[in-house]
């Protein structure tokens, strides 16, 4: 299953990935200690696994050590020390504690793990950002899951308020869209049929919500049909195996950005999925902020257009004055609904606009998955423009739990057009079938002027077959060399 090892995995990777490159970013803390002092309150200092000079705010004696925050400005660059407040402009002692308390930071447990994270993560910091991360924690009732939200929030330059927090959540729950939706239309359909129990005003509403519902659902279904569809020429089982591994490949490969639809997975459907995929996104609503923004600036004053999509529709229910007469169940569902898509959207946004590399993650329902799961597809690269993701070197992870197959994972790395392709199952017969793919995926990747290096089966690891832990844990993880497998090099 994958759970709260979603979020936490895609915060992790973006650390990691940030903490490769020799950048300070003002608001980022580090515990430094002075090397050498110069002229006009510059020094060397070490900062964690870096040495720098700078100018210091505060005068400090050689050798010591206490906790710095990276300021804003051009070269040099300059270091304020973190004081406590009722010692301003006196270093704070190096320790977490004496951080926790210059920032305001409860003092318990939970608190300093927190603080840790932040700072390992290198997210800048602040007294105003931590409290109102304090705050909207406190608002969902803490945990893991919530504190996670919360960091990737900060890291994403997200705002931090219970709503953003509760979306992330949502989506590191991964609640299966698919069935989520029937069961929202199943019980406003119910409501419908029972005129008298609804009050008046809300009745036109609720009828457009529905509506909206059971045309994201045709949607959806579309494109697992055109997924499912998808030829190859292989029958039988072979036929149901490959078609299987191909589905993902083909969603991305198809998807709405320019950029990713280039992408070198498979071979390319009939068309229409990419149409389809840019269709389904824009009746869940993934686009219903940007589009009420553009009626604003118009002044548009038809605000019954603005609630043209899922998302934009149960807003509209949720915040009407009558929404109170509609069943508490039912205005639960809807508030979980708006917070998963909302969650989404949050996931698939990037990373600001300032930052060289993008991630971002999608949960899709497909066909021949267990009901109760999404797909995961995770995409890494660095930008190519403004909001273009580089197709000629990325990265792009599958997690997925099908029917014929059971729980496998992709892991496709693409370097200047060259293919490296990993597939993890504990199937034994499944390298002899992805060694009769070979010959196909060759050639349709050769066609999109691609070339497969190297295309792996290896078993998952046994940590993965561990019910009480989440299925993603494995093939989120950062330690895929230790594998045994079978090679298929071209």
């Amino acid at each position: 299953m994958i759970q709260s090892f979603v979020l936490n995995h895609v915060f992790q990777q973006m650390q990691r990935t940030q903490l490769s490159a020799v950048e300070l970013v003002p608001g980022q803390v580090f515990q430094g200690k002075v090397l050498k002092l110069f002229p006009n309150n510059m020094a060397m200092v070490q900062l964690g696994g870096m040495t720098v000079t700078a100018r210091l705010e505060t005068p400090l004696e050689l050798g010591q050590r206490t906790w710095l925050q990276v300021q804003p400005g051009g070269g040099p660059i300059s270091l304020k020390v973190i004081s406590q407040p009722e010692k301003q402009n006196q270093a704070t002692e190096a320790s977490m504690e004496g951080l926790a308390k210059g920032l305001g930071v409860p003092l318990t447990k939970e608190w300093l793990a927190f603080l840790q994270k932040a700072l390992d993560a290198r997210i800048p910091l602040s007294g105003g950002s931590l409290r109102a991360v304090m705050q909207a924690i406190r608002e969902v009732g803490g945990g893991t899951t919530a504190e996670d939200a919360a960091l990737f929030a900060m890291q994403k330059a997200l705002p931090i308020t219970k709503e953003t927090i509760l979306a992330l959540r949502s989506f590191a729950g991964n609640s299966n869209l698919e069935a989520g939706m029937k069961n929202l239309l199943q019980n406003m359909h119910d409501l419908l049929t029972r005129p008298e129990s609804i009050a008046a005003g809300i009745k036109e509403p609720l009828q457009q919500a529905a509506g909206q519902l059971a045309a994201a659902r045709v949607i959806l279904a579309q494109v697992q049909e055109k997924l499912v569809s998808s030829p190859t020429k292989f029958e039988g089982q072979v036929q149901r195996t490959i078609s299987s591994i191909e589905q993902p490949a083909l969603l991305l490969q198809e998807s709405g950005d320019e950029s990713v639809s280039k992408a070198p997975l498979a071979a390319s459907t009939q068309g229409g999925i990419k149409r389809l995929m840019i269709e389904l996104f824009e009746r869940l609503g993934f686009f219903h902020e940007r589009a009420l923004a553009q009626a604003i600036d118009r002044e548009a004053q038809d605000w019954g257009k603005q609630a043209g999509s899922v998302k934009g529709s149960l807003l509209q229910l949720l915040q009407h004055p009558e929404a109170k007469a509609l069943p508490a169940p039912l205005r639960e569902q809807m508030q979980q609904l708006v917070q998963q898509l909302t969650g989404q959207q949050l996931m698939m946004a990037g990373v600001q606009e300032d930052v060289s590399f993008v991630q971002v993650a999608l949960q899709l329902p497909l066909p021949g998955g267990k009901h109760e799961e999404n797909a995961l597809i995770q995409i890494e690269s660095r930008k190519k423009g403004p909001g273009q993701l580089d197709p000629e070197n990325c990265r792009l992870f599958f997690y997925l739990t099908m029917q014929n197959i059971g729980e496998t994972t992709l892991d496709v790395s693409v370097v200047n057009k060259i293919v490296s392709i990993y597939l993890y199952n504990n199937r034994k017969e499944l390298p002899a079938l992805v060694n009769v793919l070979r010959d196909s995926l060759e050639k349709n990747l050769a066609a999109q002027g691609y070339r497969l290096s190297l295309l792996r089966v290896m078993t998952l690891p046994e940590r993965q077959n561990d019910r009480s832990q989440s299925a993603a844990h494995g093939f989120l993880s950062s330690n895929l060399t230790h594998y045994q497998g079978v090679d298929v090099r071209v």
